[in-house]
């Protein structure tokens, strides 16, 4: 059982062991067992954004929670497999476009990575499609895009061709939307925020093929990177959600100890070797990944991985069950420290600093020539300072508005 004292959240980790069978029906049972604040339970699964897994261990299980979370669990799962139908058909509508028009592109995350480690698109609860393409080609891609009907929300729902010009100067990727029933697009030419983290992995890496429902398929990161960017992405959103955990769970469960090892020697040698080690422990914690002792007696070793780990519980179980990070400045404070922690090198750090200094939001909504953005960091610190103490109005650069 996972080492914490919420029953809820160990409810939610049971059932978010991989594969199923006997095993988890068993963990899934006794942690159920516990349970008995069912409204409690279905702020948990919401927040873990995990209802398709809990509810299809909880029918395999043959267990009933009580009352309201089964109902609020079963509607939440029936949404996850629409969704998720709908944002599958339009990532390999959209893959075929883009590759159409001579342009690389992979699907990552999304229904993509759902097919691939759960064998199905229904159980993974995602919020966006998530496509990876190269910077040199942001702008064409962007302008075939928005000829299918998409339109910018993020960083700004208006960009002038001059601020459209610096987009992957500071940033990693842009938001659309489509309207209709149709999932956010984050179009990515950057994994990260932090361009000093596995830099290396772009539109061009090795590759494989996923099928989606009705027999479509696209291409998303082959093994290894995809191993490297899931651990990297979890730990440095802290581990935040159970979802995430479980995916990069899901990925290794069915993979023998050599495996395992060679793939975390590949995230070393990528600078996320620290990432790796932490989601190998958290998952051997709270999902009963079978870790190969040696290996886990290694990975502990590290002071650091040992502080991530702990920072990471921490933000992955709230006291109340279903705050966010967001939602507290000590919430905040960990979050900026995995951040520090999680890899090493200048690079890394410097890309930690400009991610910090360049706030994509503040800059395009501000009246500033875009020639002159790389100012920005001159006034952020002022900026925030007004903001903090009211000396300086928001509408000022235009955050809120």
């Amino acid at each position: 059982m996972p080492t914490t004292d919420d029953p809820e959240f160990a409810l939610a980790a049971a059932a978010c062991r991989w594969p199923p069978g006997p095993a988890r029906d068993a963990a899934v049972r006794a942690a159920a067992a516990r349970v008995t604040d069912g409204e409690r339970l279905a702020r948990v699964i919401r927040r873990q954004r995990v209802a398709g897994m809990v509810h299809s261990a909880l029918k395999a299980a043959a267990v009933e929670v009580p009352a309201p979370a089964g109902a609020t669990i079963a509607h939440s799962a029936a949404g996850i497999i629409r969704h998720s139908m709908t944002g599958a058909a339009e990532t390999a509508r959209l893959t075929r476009l883009i590759e159409g028009a001579g342009y690389p592109v992979l699907a990552v995350k999304g229904a993509a990575l759902g097919a691939l480690v759960y064998g199905s698109i229904a159980l993974k609860q995602s919020k966006d499609i998530d496509l990876l393409i190269l910077p040199e080609h942001a702008e064409k891609v962007i302008a075939l895009l928005e000829s299918d009907g998409y339109r910018i929300t993020f960083p700004a729902a208006k960009l002038s061709q001059a601020q459209r010009g610096m987009l992957t100067r500071y940033g990693k990727d842009v938001a659309m939307r489509r309207t209709g029933p149709y999932p956010q697009l984050e179009l990515h030419w950057q994994l990260f925020s932090n361009r000093g983290l596995l830099p290396m992995i772009t539109a061009r890496a090795p590759r494989q093929s996923v099928t989606l429902s009705g027999g479509t398929t696209v291409d998303t990161l082959a093994l290894p990177d995809l191993y490297a960017y899931l651990a990297a992405h979890g730990t440095g959103d802290g581990w935040s959600r159970l979802k995430w955990l479980a995916d990069f769970n899901a990925l290794v469960a069915p993979l023998d100890a050599a495996t395992v090892a060679s793939l975390h020697a590949h995230a070393e040698r990528l600078g996320a070797g620290r990432c790796s080690a932490v989601a190998l422990l958290l998952s051997a914690e709270f999902l009963a990944l079978p870790l190969d002792p040696v290996l886990a007696a290694r990975l502990c070793k590290s002071r650091w991985v040992r502080l991530l780990c702990r920072l990471s519980r921490r933000l992955m179980i709230p006291a109340d069950g279903s705050s966010e990070v967001g939602m507290s400045r000590g919430g905040q404070r960990i979050f900026l420290l995995v951040q520090l922690l999680m890899a090493t090198g200048a690079r890394h750090y410097l890309g930690i600093a400009r991610w910090m200094l360049f706030i994509q939001t503040d800059m395009y909504s501000s009246k500033a020539p875009p020639r002159l953005y790389f100012l920005y960091p001159l006034v952020r610190l002022p900026l925030w300072l007004g903001r903090r103490f009211g000396i300086v109005r928001q509408s000022y650069v235009g955050e809120g508005q």
